[in-house]
């Protein structure tokens, strides 16, 4: 079996093979000849004027004089073939014309430029009908003139840039520090190796990363106040507790694990809000109308990832970073890159028109690549990485995106300002603010970023000062160190907890500090936006699978060369979700040792110690709410609207309140998805849902009926067993008795728009949109509208049917040099089932595969117009 690929020149766009026959190997040749009648020969004409048609050509002499030279021509190559009949006629026709459509783009997408120069490759897409009608004679010409060329050219958008190929660098990465390596074969657990060098010198030698040198006095005393609040916590405790047994010491222990960390965050939020109030400084920028704006500032890259996202979103956000660079004149210092690893044919097909559509309707001066990988190798990681090790040596920056981002042109100049102002930096990481959500739950995720965030983001920029953390997307990279330190390694042993590395972005952080670059927070950078999910139900969807990446981060905890304060983001991200199941056993040992105590005074339980130690802990989960609702009111940011001001009290004690009620239901997911990780399940990392959808009974009962049981379950034996606690853990018991109702509500466009109305969980980008947040919004439903007005029906059968989508879409794929095999008698298969049963009879896979490979998309492009009973033009625009 031979693999169908294309490869000679003119088959650089539909095939290698245009042969009058390219089944006849195939086929055996029978001694009967049968002539074609007239009738299938006027069929043949009508079938070619009808594609000639869709290729947008309007004269009706032109097109029924090149209409009956085709059919000639095709009748000649017949002249000897036994089996030829009106169907093959028609055949051969069709493979005549695309014949010659495809010498005529490739003189346009392919050939050199007047110079002698290559190309990038591009393509001509829906420009293909007015190319056409500008030159029809160029369909029967041996060659097309120069100067036509040099026109259509203008008209050719490039699809990605000229490759420079350079490798990542695969990074070695010892789970153990030397000095544990040592202790491990000291005491035989491990096999004594051979002394070498480090793989990291630079972050050994030239960067020290003990724990000695990374000291500062902001950290020290952060480090004291956490632990003076938490060994005074855990002394009251040990009295509380003092009767209980056995129980103390378990108890004891996880009541110090768990509290440590909120005094950690209780502390990072009151330093936060010292600087605010107290620090006067201002940080310097140049206006986007001096002369000097963009003075020295290189060409740098734009990257959105995308897997199976919703096109009209992603062409949207798009186009509003675009237009916001163009208007601030920046538009020629960047370019977009769409790196897509969609793997459903249908949203591939969307998104190949949709990028034509786009860069069409964008300035000149605006460039948008796109990029579709096969296989989406190491997911959003490995497409960076391709990107890098394809483009990676044109650009000294890339500023890494996720489907539902948004950044303002002058928030990506100011990015770019600062790397070049300090060349340590190898990663810039802007807080994006989530906006565009109207549903309750996402309201409120909303308002606590803005409000609660601030004081947080103060606080972690003081502590982690230049060793700071990664958070995936809306940050931007120092590429050369990039690719040099950070191509992810492979964990031993199978997934979930080994193998690929699933959250990507705190390893790469670790990895780029480990070689001596710093890892900063521009906190103060506004212009950076991100949706959120607008149900529970998502938001616990996209957790399960962070949950299952984050939980991979404990094997690298103790890694060789890793900065401490790396150490520390990725224990932080462990402890976001392995501290639910540890609340969940430390409140089920305390409810045992209250069942087999009777009651709190039977069970050595001191009511008193109880009740403060619990009015403290809240009291420091709860107060750095309360230092963002100062913050807003003393020292307020310039963006900050007097509108949200208003009835910010308010807003906050809703969203405590939903807060606490949700809080134990989350508990219960983290803890389910801890457990399902540590036994070995794995979870598919498949696309987000990001529309406002809401929640239906059903689906809050699939979710939410064990919780219900749970939390009434619990309240009853603790009425009869234990009624003291009720009051004590009334806050949990609630939220998880009503989940199903409180789901629903939450899910609710209704009630958050209501809210909206009021002035309640109100955030500044609905008070007073920025500007890239309009056009964004505004592209959103032009696109919307474009596709309620678009080409009807299965965009598979549309790309075969019509001969602009088709050169668009094979031009694409030209560019990626990659496609998926397709063996002879496997093509022969998938006609003869489209002949028989249509195209809808093809699974998504098998469509998948046909899409990745030029020459089958070319036979069933010929076989379906062949068979095609002439309509309207398609007009595809």
């Amino acid at each position: 079996m031979s693999h169908l690929s294309s490869t000679t020149d003119v088959g650089a766009l539909f095939g290698h093979s245009f042969d009058a026959n390219p089944m006849g190997p195939l086929l055996p040749t029978p001694p009967s000849h049968r002539e074609i009648s007239d009738t299938d020969i006027r069929a043949a004409k009508t079938v070619v004027a009808d594609y000639l048609r869709d290729l947008g050509l309007t004269d009706p002499d032109f097109i029924a004089s090149e209409s009956k030279r085709i059919v000639n021509h095709s009748l000649e190559s017949l002249a000897n073939d036994p089996k030829a009949n009106g169907k093959r006629l028609r055949k051969m026709a069709i493979r005549q014309t695309v014949k010659k459509l495809a010498k005529w783009v490739h003189a346009i997408e392919v050939e050199h430029s007047a110079g002698g120069t290559p190309l990038p490759p591009g393509v001509i897409g829906a420009h293909l009908p007015e190319l056409l009608s500008l030159h029809p004679q160029g369909l029967v010409d041996e060659s097309l003139p120069e100067r036509f060329v040099a026109t259509a050219q203008t008209k050719r958008k490039p699809v990605v840039p000229k490759p420079v190929p350079k490798e990542m660098i695969k990074q070695k990465l010892p789970l153990l520090p030397r000095w544990g390596k040592q202790f491990a074969e000291t005491i035989g657990l491990s096999r004594r190796t051979k002394t070498r060098a480090p793989e990291s010198p630079k972050a050994e030698t030239q960067h020290g990363c003990s724990m000695v040198s990374c000291f500062s006095a902001t950290r020290g005393l952060l480090a004291f106040l956490t632990l003076l609040t938490t060994a005074a916590a855990a002394a009251a405790y040990w009295e509380t507790v003092s009767a209980t047994g056995l129980f103390q010491y378990p108890l004891v222990g996880l009541f110090v694990l768990l509290f440590f960390w909120i005094a950690f965050s209780f502390w990072t939020a009151t330093m936060g809000l010292a600087s605010i109030l107290l620090t006067k400084r201002q940080k310097k920028s140049i206006p986007a109308d001096d002369p000097d704006y963009l003075t020295g500032l290189p060409r740098s890259a734009i990257l959105m990832p995308i897997y199976n996202e919703d096109t009209s979103s992603v062409m949207a956000n798009l186009k509003a970073v675009a237009l916001s660079l163009k208007s601030i004149g920046a538009a020629e210092k960047f370019d977009l890159f769409i790196l897509s690893d969609t793997t459903n044919p249908d949203v591939w097909l969307e998104e190949e028109r949709a990028w034509a559509k786009l860069v069409i309707e964008l300035p000149e001066q605006c460039r948008v690549y796109y990029r579709h990988r096969a296989k989406n190798t190491s997911r959003k990681a490995g497409n960076i990485a391709d990107f890098c090790q394809r483009w990676g040596e044109h650009y000294p920056y890339m500023t890494v995106l996720d489907a539902d981002s948004v950044m303002s042109g002058e928030t990506l100049v100011e990015m770019v300002r600062r790397m070049e102002n300090d060349p340590k930096i190898g990663i810039l990481q802007v807080p994006p603010t989530p906006v565009n959500r109207q549903s309750l739950f996402a309201r409120t995720q909303q308002f606590a970023a803005q409000v609660y965030g601030r004081v947080f983001l103060e606080g972690f920029a003081l502590w982690s000062e230049c060793d700071g953390n990664y958070w995936g997307h809306n940050a931007i990279i120092r590429i050369k160190p990039f690719m040099e330190h950070c191509d992810l390694p492979v964990l031993p042993g199978n997934g979930p907890l080994g193998g690929e590395i699933l959250s990507h972005d705190f390893v790469e952080a670790a990895l780029m500090r480990r070689a001596g670059w710093k890892i900063c927070l521009a906190h103060d950078l506004q212009g950076s936006y991100e949706e959120c999910p607008t149900t529970m139900l998502d938001y616990a969807q996209r957790d399960q699978r962070w949950c299952q990446g984050n939980m991979q981060h404990m094997g690298l905890l103790l890694a060789d060369g890793f900065h401490p304060a790396s150490r520390l983001h990725l224990s932080m991200g462990v402890m976001s979700y392995l501290s639910s199941p540890l609340w969940l056993v430390f409140l089920t040992l305390s409810l045992i040792a209250a069942y087999l105590g009777g009651d709190a005074t039977a069970a050595g339980i001191n009511p008193w110690l109880a009740g403060g130690l619990f009015a403290a802990t809240m009291g420091m989960l709860l107060i750095p709410k309360a230092y963002g609702l100062m913050a807003l009111m003393l020292r307020p940011l310039p963006q900050d609207s007097p509108q949200i001001r208003e009835q910010a009290w308010l807003s906050v004690l809703l969203e405590t309140g939903i807060a606490i009620l949700i809080a134990p239901i989350m508990m219960l997911l983290h803890s389910q998805f801890v457990l399902a990780t540590l036994r070995g399940k794995k979870v598919k990392w498949n696309a987000q849902q990001r529309d406002d959808v809401g929640v239906s009974l059903t689906d809050a009962l699939m979710m939410h009926w064990a919780h219900t049981l749970i939390g009434v379950a619990t309240t009853l034996v603790l009425y009869f067993a234990a009624p003291s606690f009720l009051f004590w853990l009334s806050p949990v018991l609630v939220g998880l008795v009503f989940s199903v109702p409180l789901s629903m509500l939450l899910g609710s466009l209704e009630i958050g728009k209501k809210l909206k109305n009021e002035g309640l969980l109100l955030i500044n980008e609905e008070v007073d949109a920025p500007e890239v947040l309009k056009v964004q919004r505004k592209a959103l439903a032009k696109n919307f509208r474009d596709k309620q007005s678009g080409p009807k029906g299965e965009l598979f059968e549309l790309v075969l049917q019509d001969p602009a989508y088709l050169v668009l879409h094979l031009g694409i794929l030209r560019t990626t040099d990659r496609e998926i095999p397709i063996f002879r008698d496997q093509l022969l298969q998938i006609q003869a089932v489209v002949k028989r049963d249509g195209l809808q009879a093809l699974p998504p896979n098998i469509r998948f595969q046909v899409q990745n490979n030029r020459y089958a998309m070319e036979q069933l492009h010929i076989q379906l117009r062949a068979e095609r009973t002439p309509k309207s033009p398609l007009a595809y625009r």
